[in-house]
């Protein structure tokens, strides 16, 4: 089956080579594509220079727009897996087989690496406060508006089988998507599932989850969940 990783990237030329890098020793060979959302650094040039191919956004569209991009390109270009994969190289790509293994197998359509399944929790991984505290929130309205309990709604760190990507490419959040996402999967019946995986700490350039955001994503959630569930009944 063939697999591309989707890597959006905002300004991550520093953190781009060691990301390839890591991604081209593994066991298992990946495709991969960087989504340049508008960067003001030499994103695009890093990627390119170590031969892997990039989308260039001429105009900002976050991490929700980036990714979609790269489900429209996976969905063009024949793939069976497409695999959300941070440009900042807080994902572990020994862990990308871990995730991809259930959707090869045909177990579910949307498999999670999660940091924080009970038991099985990345006790290395250190998450800001507030980002935890959203996580917790989001994880709540999932579960209350469809049963389903996932323990880190926020990981980007995602594998989805083509139907799933397929109906990305029509139809994707925007900005923040993660926990909205989920709830898009569920209302289409598509089987949700997490595993756990390990991540790392960012070490170089700035997240773009800022202190502001923290503070508006429940507001964001909230919103994006009511119009969800609002148009289903339409």
């Amino acid at each position: 089956m063939k697999v591309l990783l989707i890597i959006p990237a905002h300004n991550e030329a520093e953190n781009l080579p060691a990301l390839i890098s890591g991604i081209r020793t593994r066991e298992h060979s990946y495709d991969a594509v960087v989504i340049d959302d508008a960067s003001s650094d030499k994103t695009a040039y890093v990627a390119a220079r170590h031969g892997v191919p990039v989308l260039r956004l001429a105009a900002n569209l976050g991490i929700g727009g980036a990714v979609q991009t790269g489900f429209k390109y996976a969905a063009f270009k024949g793939y069976d897996i497409a695999v959300q994969f941070d440009g900042d190289g807080q994902h572990d790509p020994a862990c990308i087989e871990t995730i991809v293994g259930p959707v090869r197998r045909g177990e579910a359509d949307c498999v999670i690496g999660s940091r924080y399944m009970r038991g099985r929790s990345d006790t290395d991984y250190e998450t800001p406060l507030l980002r935890r505290i959203g996580m917790y929130f989001s994880s709540g309205m999932l579960f209350l508006a469809t049963g389903v309990h996932v323990t880190d709604t926020t990981s980007g760190f995602r594998a989805l089988s083509r139907p799933a990507f397929e109906f990305f490419a029509r139809a994707y959040p925007v900005d923040h998507p993660e926990a909205e996402a989920l709830l898009m999967l569920h209302q289409k019946k598509f089987h949700i599932l997490e595993v756990p995986v390990k991540m790392r700490g960012r070490v170089r350039g700035e997240s773009l989850f800022t202190f502001t955001k923290a503070l508006l994503y429940p507001l964001r959630v909230i919103i994006g969940f009511i119009g969800l569930l609002l148009n289903k009944q339409v």
